[in-house]
């Protein structure tokens, strides 16, 4: 029995290693056990390749089972939503209405005009890139009152009409719907705290998003004027944005970049150029530099590479012509809101004559009212400058962000042609006038007469809508300039608001 233990120890210490007994391992990390490892690697390999026979691979380790995680649709509320109700579901409730109204209106008029395209304002715009495409004189047209730039948009326009007409369409109208939302992403980057960091849908109750109240009230404020644009297929939306980015690039100090897009968006229509006076008046010299370089770059070198020096100079000549007979144009219809248009409805006898509701109280000559606009736009610009004395040369200041606001809002209203939805500049303004309202404490001086001026603007550009009123009262308000009148109302609110503006933590 000793025997047969001893045998089985010894055994125990030893090794079987194929048809070899190998000696008895050492420990391990020594020298004689990585000898043995190479032994072993050594091993001649037979018709089992080398140690053991094929098996198949191991199965997969399962997983254990994981405890059932119900989850639900539960739309995030973002960081100063509105409206703020009650309670978190009322609240919950209202963004998804808001987010639910406002994609079913973009949808439905985006859809609209795709099945009315021939009676959009934008279908003039291919109609005038055929003119040009078949060499005819653009302007002998009465609807074209575009700078010659906007003529090579208009050729490209009428060149994808002919490939794909609805796609083109939709390609404009949808870039329009970009713009507008690149406009309020703009806009909070400059009023907001937070505002960089602005997404559509709402991801944390620390961000801001669409419904965040500094970014749906002003789009509520002015969502007549955006939807008025929209049913048309016009391209303010558009300018406005590239005016907009053009401020925010010069912030950022990318020069380049904002003074390309300043001057396409000068080029494609005369009256954002007035903003190069906000920058001859910040004595931004660069930014003011690069501006007209491209302006040149787009207005002269480019025309004149396409169509000769010849054919340029006259679309020069007719388009001049065309906006001098349109400052003495003695009707004044309706849908024109213009500060001009409302001067002749109010002091010539033609001015309103084809209006449902003629009101003039004096008969002027056209003439005499154009040179008595001129003197009131200048010195609407001399009370501008009076009122942005003393702030920063910095664009980075919040204040220069205002200020720049009153400036688009402004230059809409100086413009010899503007129909309601050239009015969506009016959403800066808008935008600057909420955030310092809200800022303002209770019991400040002047708070409530602002309050009211707020009001009173809300009603003359939106509850003066057909939708609100109906089409027949739509029609009256105009001609009383309405429109006009909520524009100076927002426009002077916004002025007196500027010395409020602090600057805020993420401006750049």
């Amino acid at each position: 029995m000793r025997g047969l233990r001893g045998l089985r120890q010894r055994g125990a210490r030893r090794v079987q290693i194929g048809r070899r007994v190998g000696r008895r391992l050492p420990r391990a990390g020594g020298g004689r056990a990585r000898a043995a490892a190479a032994r072993v690697r050594c091993l001649p390999c037979g018709r089992d390749h080398g140690v053991g026979r094929d098996r198949p691979p191991d199965r997969p380790r399962e997983s254990r089972p994981k405890r059932p995680v119900v989850t639900g649709l539960r739309l995030v509320i973002p960081r100063d939503p509105w409206p703020r109700l009650g309670s978190e579901r009322a609240t919950r409730v209202a963004v998804a209405t808001i987010y639910t109204l406002v994609l079913l209106v973009a949808l439905a008029e985006g859809a609209r005009s795709l099945a009315r395209a021939d009676r959009l304002d934008y279908s003039y715009y291919p109609k005038l890139g055929e003119v040009v495409l078949s060499g005819g004189d653009p302007y002998a047209n009465a609807f074209n009152t575009w700078p010659p730039f906007f003529l090579l948009v208009a050729a490209g326009l009428a060149l994808g009409s002919r490939v794909s007409a609805v796609g083109t369409v939709f390609a404009w109208q949808l870039a329009s719907v970009l713009a507008v939302w690149g406009t309020l992403k703009l806009l909070a980057r400059s009023f907001e705290d937070g505002g960089s960091a602005l997404t559509f849908w709402p991801r944390s109750p620390d961000r801001l998003a669409f419904v965040s109240s500094g970014v749906v009230v002003p789009f509520i404020f002015t969502a007549r004027l955006f939807d008025d644009n929209l049913q048309h297929g016009q391209i303010n939306a558009m300018l406005l944005f590239l005016s907009l980015l053009a401020f925010v690039l010069f912030r950022e100090h990318r020069l380049i970049a904002g003074g390309c897009a300043l001057a396409l968006a000068a080029s494609l229509k005369a009256v954002p150029v007035l903003l190069l006076g906000y920058l001859a008046y910040k004595r931004r010299w660069r930014e003011l530099g690069w501006t007209v370089a491209f302006l040149v770059l787009l207005n002269l070198v480019i025309p004149i590479a396409i169509f000769g020096p010849g054919d340029v100079a006259a679309q020069w000549r007719a388009w001049r012509a065309v906006a001098a007979a349109e400052m003495v144009q003695p009707v004044a219809h309706h849908p024109n809101q213009a500060l001009l248009s409302a001067l002749k409805r109010l002091l010539t006898v033609q001015g309103g004559a084809t209006n449902p509701i003629d009101y003039a109280v004096a008969a002027w000559p056209t003439t005499a009212v154009v040179r008595l606009f001129w003197l009131v736009a200048a010195l609407a610009g001399l009370g501008l400058a009076f009122a942005f004395r003393g702030s920063s040369r910095d664009l980075r200041d919040p204040r220069c962000a205002g200020e720049f606001a009153v400036c688009l809002g402004a230059m809409t209203l100086v413009s010899p042609l503007a129909w309601a939805a050239h009015f969506v500049t009016l959403v800066a303004p808008a935008a600057l006038v909420w955030a310092a309202l809200r800022r303002l404490p209770r019991g400040a001086p002047g708070r409530w007469w602002r309050w009211g001026l707020w009001w009173a603007s809300f009603g003359c550009i939106t509850l003066s809508a057909s939708g609100f009123v109906g089409w027949a009262w739509s029609r009256r308000l105009e001609s009383l300039s309405v429109i006009t009148l909520g524009a100076v109302l927002l426009v002077s609110l916004a002025l007196s608001l500027l010395p409020t503006l602090k600057p805020a933590p993420d401006s750049a």
